[in-house]
């Protein structure tokens, strides 16, 4: 079993990406410190999964390997996370505490959604990029770290940058090295193959016996566009198993996958005209106040109904002016077998 065996797939997109991989670790392997890398890609491509193989298999595997998604902590609270605070440094700060970057010395910190960072934290990491040294909050003194950088997005970079939302000498720090992960309706038959190791997981997990998915449901999985992705993929497997008694998969028993709208509706009312960034961007705007305004506000609820995690949904409505007070008391709530299935 190789370094990479995790990153599965036989597609143009997987070969290429574990090429690239394949080359960083060799490289990493005799460097000083390793290249800071940047994963980019959809929600749900397996970004985690790359960031935690990249230190398995590169030269920090013995230190730490700490993990924090920057969408889903509030910005008050993502400084005192990151940098740590000494005591009385604030209101309930009774004992010191260490930040991640301590944490991660001398391993790897990956850093989720950073292009949800806000302005005034953006500056104080690039310092701590620079230095190679945090000062806690309320600390009069810097602490060396040493911690291997790995990042993530699913935003445009390179479009924050020009909005002025990214700070382009931070980018540059972070994408010393820059991936793309391949969403899943490009990638074939890796869509069976992936499905086929979560349908043995789950019934594994759950102590059941062994399934197989008829031909329809091969035929449904392929055909489907997995706007969620692999997590999504995941997801619906596991759903199936526990509403299938049979030792068969089929089609009836995914759900979702036939049932999600489509744009047809939409393409009706928007422009042809506008950019296809610009189509993509009020098609999901509208996607989202629809679900929200069907679930009343609720972001378990729509998230649910997106199959995203509210960290994700609760991203994408800051990023389209979207509250949820705007979607309360309007609509019903549905049962989650409904919105799901």
């Amino acid at each position: 079993m190789t370094a990479l065996a995790d990153i599965v797939g036989d597609s143009a997109g997987i070969r290429r990406l574990r090429d690239q991989l394949d080359l960083i670790l060799k490289r990493a392997a005799t460097a000083p410190r390793p290249p800071s890398i940047l994963l980019r890609g959809e929600t749900g491509t397996g970004k985690g999964l790359v960031a935690r193989t990249l230190h398995r298999a590169g030269p920090r595997a013995r230190g730490p390997f700490v993990d924090l998604n920057c969408a889903a902590i509030p910005d008050n609270l993502l400084e005192a996370e990151l940098f740590g605070y000494e005591r009385g440094a604030f209101t309930d700060a009774r004992e010191a505490k260490p930040g991640l970057f301590q944490l991660a010395h001398r391993g790897t910190l990956f850093l989720d959604e950073i292009g949800m960072l806000a302005p005034a934290l953006q500056a104080k990491l690039l310092k701590v990029l620079e230095d190679g040294a945090v000062r806690r909050l309320g600390a009069t003194r810097t602490e060396p770290v040493d911690v291997w950088i790995v990042s993530a997005t699913n935003e445009d970079l390179s479009e924050a940058i020009r909005a002025r939302r990214f700070r382009e000498d931070l980018y540059h720090r972070l994408a010393l090295l820059s991936l793309e992960l391949p969403p899943l309706r490009e990638r074939g038959d890796d869509i069976l193959l992936l499905a086929e190791r979560f349908l043995a997981r789950a019934c594994a997990d759950y102590g059941l016996s062994t399934k197989t998915f008829a031909r329809d449901a091969r035929m449904t999985l392929v055909a489907y566009t997995w706007p969620g992705n692999v997590r999504e993929l995941g997801n619906v497997i596991e759903r199936a198993i526990l509403r299938t008694s049979g030792a068969v998969i089929r089609e009836v028993d995914l759900p979702g996958t036939g049932k999600r709208k489509d744009l047809d509706s939409l393409r009706r009312t928007y422009d042809y005209e506008v950019p296809l960034k610009e189509y993509l961007r009020r098609a999901e705007k509208d996607y989202l106040s629809h679900v929200l305004k069907k679930n009343r506000g609720s972001i378990n609820l729509s998230a649910k109904h997106a199959l995203v995690d509210a960290a994700t949904l609760h991203r994408k409505m800051k990023l389209h002016g979207l509250a949820r007070e705007d979607f309360r008391g309007r609509g019903r709530s549905e049962p989650d077998q409904a919105l799901v299935g």
